[in-house]
């Protein structure tokens, strides 16, 4: 079952500066910094993620992306391939959690993750 929706990411070119923008200009408290193979930081808005991914050269489905939380990833990934969704990364651990990623009929890749 999905939970909510968090974090939702936005990839950025110039990470630096649009972390200054957020902290400075808007007021979000960072919560959490890493370096993956590019940059990521993420901001707490109002009991949801909201992050930044450094790095975005154009080439991605788009400049947001979409995480669905959930409780169990390998019940939901097992569910939504039940249902018929394109499973295009099946669960991987990270640092952070797990996480893998679905298809949506136009392509865009949809982040399903567990902490």
């Amino acid at each position: 079952m999905i939970d909510k929706i968090d974090p939702v990411i936005l990839a950025v070119n110039r990470f630096e500066e649009c972390v200054a923008f957020y902290k400075n200009k808007l007021g979000l408290v960072e919560t959490h910094r890493e370096a993956l193979p590019d940059q990521f930081v993420s901001f707490n808005v109002g009991g949801s993620e909201f992050s930044l991914h450094g790095g975005y050269d154009g080439k991605r489905g788009g400049p947001v992306s979409i995480y669905f939380l959930t409780a169990d990833i390998d019940d939901e990934i097992a569910r939504l391939k039940g249902a018929g969704v394109k499973v295009t990364k099946p669960p991987e651990r990270f640092s952070w959690g797990w996480f893998a990623a679905v298809e949506d009929p136009d392509g865009n890749e949809i982040g399903i993750y567990q902490r």
